[in-house]
């Protein structure tokens, strides 16, 4: 693993995640001589922010052998695939296979499908995916939702990015997104390079610079050259503009290493120039509970989703809405755009006859599971954020009721956040918002519990199998 890695961890703590969070009712003991045995027999354990307040110990000592066997072989999974997912389009390419795998057909090119059947609908602008698993029962008595989000903060070359100065060549960046700047100085940075094949026949440009076992790599020094060490003595960065990439000595020297993949330094204007974190994800901890690697917090949920999806039953119709780039969204901006092209279109294919009135009653009957990160407690499973303008009371109990019988691990906490969610309930669409926790947001490798990553996939089956 490389050395960059150690370095992106620190100040980590600052950034864990460590709110109050209580377990849901499922967890607690069910007499209350043994709610005073637990508190008692714990008492050295509440002092650990990871220990829930009413005392009972959440995560691995609730999972028996074969659980943590099946935890195990999961991980495993996603380990593969976020490493192969560092972008937005990484990650659509990836979760795209597995559902063509699976059996999933073009959207448009299923007339009558049947129960069972999936269906899928990509735009390759926005990196928006969306799969649709047709159920047994009518499309009148609505559809389940799942929606996530795949984007993430990048750093992306500028149109012009090479320039030298004080004896080196440097890469122009600009940041899309929200990043702790200082926790990506000095690391093993690698540069993926796309482009779609501008007519039939032409080439697809997609390579990754810096990835490779002993190949070169970039970083972004915490003092850049042409500046005096006074400037930064005491902030080492003030501005996104500082984070500026080395590149090489000389930009003659660049130049004729991109030519040899077929790069011309003209051609980067309009080719998909993106920093991502050199070196493989990777497990951290001797026990192996924990992941370190990039964009958990915009690939964990999709990674899950799509999972539970195309391993769920015919019973009620599910739509996993995974969303790509903000800027480029498929109809209007955000989840809600999402929800509001994507939901009659799915309703319209099981049902060429659904008039406007139909259209509103199975809008009624309908629901969302919006997934996002959050900042809960690790080993605590799944966070629901308990809100009055995102969730009905009778919603967010069904949600409660259908991961107790699922048997996930669940903590509640109070939150602001998730506008995403505010946005779809303003369609009128029970919705209700779940989260992961993820240590490190922001920083070039995020941490995530294998035990939460596993809850996360446990609450989403629940929720298609309904």
């Amino acid at each position: 693993m490389r050395w960059g890695l150690a370095l992106a961890f620190l100040g980590l703590s600052a950034c864990g995640g460590t709110s109050t969070a209580t377990s849901s009712p499922s967890q607690r003991p069910e007499s209350t001589s043994e709610a005073t045995t637990s508190k008692e027999s714990t008492s050295k354990e509440l002092a650990d922010p990871n220990f829930p307040s009413d005392g009972v110990k959440p995560g691995w000592n609730s999972v028996d052998e074969a659980g943590r066997k099946r935890i195990s072989e999961f991980a495993d999974e996603y380990l593969t695939y976020v490493q192969e997912a560092r972008t937005t389009r990484q990650s659509t390419r990836a979760l795209l296979a597995m559902a063509t795998e699976a059996g999933a057909v073009p959207w448009d090119s299923a007339k009558k499908p049947g129960p069972g059947q999936l269906l899928y609908w990509h735009d390759a602008a926005s990196s928006s995916l969306a799969v649709l698993r047709v159920g047994s029962e009518a499309v009148d008595e609505g559809i389940g939702v799942v929606l996530a989000s795949q984007d993430s903060a990048l750093i992306r070359l500028t149109p012009s990015p090479i320039y030298e100065r004080s004896g080196l060549a440097l890469f122009d960046t600009s940041i899309m997104g929200t990043l702790k700047l200082e926790s990506w100085l000095h690391t093993p940075l690698a540069l993926s390079l796309y482009q779609a094949a501008a007519s039939p026949g032409a080439k697809v440009i997609d390579i990754v610079l810096g990835d490779e076992e002993g190949e070169p790599v970039f970083t972004i020094p915490d003092l850049l050259p042409h500046l005096s060490s006074k400037v930064q003595r005491h902030k080492l960065v003030d501005s996104p503009e500082r984070l500026d990439v080395v590149a090489g000595f000389t930009a003659k020297a660049l130049s004729k290493t991109l030519s040899s993949h077929g790069i011309s330094t003209g051609a980067l204007a309009s080719i998909e120039a993106t920093l991502v974190p050199a070196g493989e994800a990777t497990y951290v901890g001797v026990d192996q509970g924990l992941i370190a690697g990039a964009n958990h917090h915009s690939r964990a949920v999709p990674f899950v989703a799509m999972n539970a999806v195309l391993g769920g039953n015919a019973g009620r119709t599910t739509l996993l809405i995974l969303m790509g780039r903000n800027q480029q969204f498929y109809a209007g901006a955000g989840a809600e755009g999402h929800v509001a092209s994507l939901l009659p279109k799915a309703i319209e294919t099981l049902d060429s006859n659904a008039d406007a009135l139909k259209l509103r009653r199975i809008l009624a009957r309908t629901n969302v599971l919006m997934f996002d990160h959050s900042s809960g407690t690790r080993n605590g499973g799944v966070v629901l954020g308990t809100r009055r303008d995102d969730s009905s009371p009778s919603a967010f109990r069904q949600v409660l009721q259908l991961f107790e019988e699922g048997k996930v691990v669940t903590q509640l906490i109070q939150t602001s956040g998730w506008s995403d969610a505010r946005e779809v309930a303003s369609l009128d669409i029970d919705t209700v918002a779940i989260g992961l926790p993820v240590s490190g947001f922001g920083m070039p490798y995020e941490l995530i519990s294998t035990f939460d990553l596993y809850q996360a996939l446990a609450a989403c089956r629940a929720w298609v199998s309904q």
